[in-house]
Formats: structure tokens, C-alpha cells, sequence
């Protein structure tokens, strides 16, 4: 088993449709158990934070490596063998991975053995 694990979040804002964001991430990511918690924002909106935790994820890296093309542009972490990667929102909504540096992401940290896409 090359992946170890990977964790997943995104931030869903109010004006944004719960359901229909978790269900484009289990489209994208497959079946993967997500939690969903409620947080208040400073004008007394809900603001939701979804999370996953996924142990058995070799299906899910081989999925990031052919998505970009044997190369996964995500920035390595301190140590060896954890990289960080972060999904425009609203391209995995029309089906697409794509990497991004700004806020609207689906954020991924991911622990591998032996290097990403080897």
C-alpha cells in the first residue's frame, strides 16, 4: 500500500448548497465517509466544515496521478513522504481537478510511501 492516508476538508459557506458539495465530493473522490460539522459565521450565518479521513486510499492516489498526468503539482511537507494539494471548488463541480493557491479549495493532505505518482 503506496498511500497511507489522506485527509480532505473543505469549507462550505452558506450561500453554497451542502448537499449538493458533498455529493460532487463523493462523484469525484468515490464513497469516501464524510463528516459535516456546523460552525456560526460573524454575521450568524452557517458556515460548514466537511471532512474525511481515508486510510485505504491507493484507489484515490492512482486516480490524482492520472488526473495530472503523472504529476501531482501539490507542495511537499516537512519530512518525508506528506505532500499538501489544493482543489478549485468550483472545478471539481463540472468534473475537474484542478490546483489552485486561493481560499475556495478542497484542501488535501496526503501521507505516501515511496513518492507520489512512483
Amino acid at each position: 500500500m503506496r498511500c497511507r492516508y489522506v485527509e480532505l476538508s473543505v469549507v462550505i459557506h452558506a450561500t453554497e448548497d451542502l448537499d449538493r458539495v458533498v455529493e460532487i465530493l463523493q462523484k469525484f473522490f468515490g464513497d469516501i465517509p464524510i463528516v459535516v460539522e456546523v460552525y456560526e459565521g460573524h454575521h450568524g450565518n452557517p458556515i460548514y466544515l466537511a471532512t474525511s479521513y481515508i486510510d485505504n486510499c491507493d484507489y484515490l492516489l492512482e486516480r490524482l496521478c492520472n488526473t495530472f498526468g503523472g504529476s501531482i503539482p501539490a507542495s511537499a511537507g516537512e519530512g518525508g513522504g506528506l505532500y499538501y494539494l489544493r482543489l478549485d471548488k468550483q472545478a471539481l463541480a463540472v468534473g475537474e481537478a484542478r490546483a489552485v493557491n486561493h481560499d475556495d479549495v478542497v484542501r488535501l493532505k496526503i501521507r505516501v510511501r515511496n513518492g507520489l505518482c512512483s
